[in-house]
């Protein structure tokens, strides 16, 4: 028993608690609109290129102003900065779900409405990752970000398995609703959020010259942004994040291998699995499981991220990218259901391990008021060709046949994984953190 408390003791500290569970609500939500949205362009008579192109212009705005929303995420407060984005999202949402109850929406209103959904989430992403270790002492760093993964995934399972199943019985629109109130509650959690009690308790670590960062046993997270003072210019600022981004071998390595499989892999799978899903199983229902079953995997390896401490986590991870091949490939099989479900549950636990590695690798190795920057060149990086991948998927198969494009996108998968575990940084140890025996010494009193 002390042994799943100890586990769970992140938890235990208020401030995560309140973060943890306005983003529980808001991912439940978000897979709604995932499960939801492809089948809202088919109902109002789209096709497989539009699907990918109301997908991808929410993620043009994203991958062009998450720059922007990096700096301004270190020099605001994350928490207010999370706020709005939530609250914009929640108005853009609710409309998008009552133009679809009412009959009279379009693909181009949708994609218009996705398009201010990427500008939100342009500023709400960087801001979350320089947020998290402020809210959270230094040792239960890792363990919070792998609760905050493990929440995610069982909100996947949940909100997917609903989202399927009321998509079914009374159409997309109400499940896009539902999506915008899950917005609402975030911002209610961030609104009574105190984050201060961390900032100025742990060390400033300076930029290291080179290799990988590993700040030395016991050393805490410092936390960025209090200070206000930003004597320098947008751009000024800018430079220096791709300059910490870019001297991390490791942190790009991964960034270009995540950016090939999104482009290549995710774009094709999230076209083009609806479009196998209508036409060969159940449709809406047996999409809504695949999502759901990827949770479950999810769930499973956000359990061994909570204690498991590898001495090369990004090794881990990079070597498990291979695994995002077996949806894909089924796919273009038509393997039975079961068959397919069994991919998705083994690749979400390649998932489930990668985020609170990678999270909590990065929030180590970066200097505190620059981890919104570097985390903005992340996301940018991975959503810079991503749109394209989604909206190519739909013509390509046109041209060349959806199998192809399948299959193609399977050797991607793997090509990503070799490429990565071929660089010796992403070989070499990284820092985990400190030992959560030291958890009880670094919480301040509640």
């Amino acid at each position: 028993m002390s042994r799943t408390l100890d586990t769970l003791g992140a938890l235990g500290e208020p401030e995560f608690r309140k973060l943890f569970i306005g983003q529980a609500t808001s991912v439940v939500g978000s897979m709604f609109r995932v499960v939801a949205l492809p089948f809202a362009v088919l109902a109002i008579g789209g096709s497989a290129t539009d699907i990918g192109l109301v997908m991808a212009s929410g993620l043009v705005p994203l991958a062009v102003l998450v720059l922007a929303g990096g700096v301004w995420a270190d020099r605001l407060p994350r928490r207010v900065v999370m706020m709005v984005s939530d609250l914009v999202r929640t108005v853009l949402q609710l409309a998008a779900a009552a133009l679809l109850v009412a009959g009279v929406a379009e693909v181009w209103q949708l994609a218009v409405l996705q398009m201010g959904m990427g500008v939100a989430e342009a500023f709400f992403g960087p801001s979350y990752t320089g947020l998290v270790p402020e809210v959270v002492s230094a040792p239960r760093l890792q363990q919070a970000n792998a609760l905050q993964g493990l929440v995610s995934s069982g909100s996947i399972t949940l909100g997917a398995t609903l989202a399927g199943l009321l998509v079914a019985a009374v159409g997309p629109g109400w499940a896009i609703g539902l999506d915008g109130l899950s917005f609402l509650v975030s911002a209610a959690f961030l609104w009574r959020l105190r984050p201060e009690q961390f900032r100025g308790t742990r060390t400033r670590r300076p930029a290291a010259a080179s290799g990988p960062a590993q700040a030395p046993a016991g050393e805490g997270v410092a936390v960025g942004n209090s200070t206000g003072e930003h004597p320098r210019g947008f751009f000024r600022d800018l430079a220096e994040g791709w300059r910490e981004f870019h001297r991390h071998t490791w942190i790009w390595v991964t960034v270009i291998g995540a950016a090939a499989f999104l482009f290549a892999v995710d774009g094709p799978l999230q076209v083009l699995g609806p479009i196998v899903a209508e036409e060969v199983y159940a449709g809406a229902r047996t999409w809504g499981l695949t999502s759901a079953a990827m949770g479950l995997g999810q769930i499973a390896g956000g359990l061994l991220g909570l204690r498991w401490r590898p001495r090369r986590p990004i090794l881990v991870i990079c070597a498990g990218m291979w695994l995002a091949g077996l949806p894909v490939a089924f796919l273009a099989l038509e393997v039975p259901v079961w068959a397919l479900l069994a991919a998705m549950v083994v690749i979400g636990v390649e998932w489930g391990l990668y985020d609170p590695f990678w999270m909590t690798c990065m929030q180590r190795a970066v200097p505190p008021d620059m981890i919104s920057r570097v985390s903005a060149y992340d996301w940018f990086c991975v959503l810079a060709f991503y749109p394209a991948g989604l909206a190519l998927a739909g013509p390509l198969a046109d041209a060349v046949g959806r199998p192809a494009v399948l299959w193609g996108a399977a050797a991607v998968a793997v090509g990503v994984s070799v490429f990565q575990v071929l660089w010796r940084d992403v070989r070499a140890p990284h820092a985990m953190g400190p030992s959560l025996s030291a958890a009880s010494a670094a919480v301040p009193p509640s």
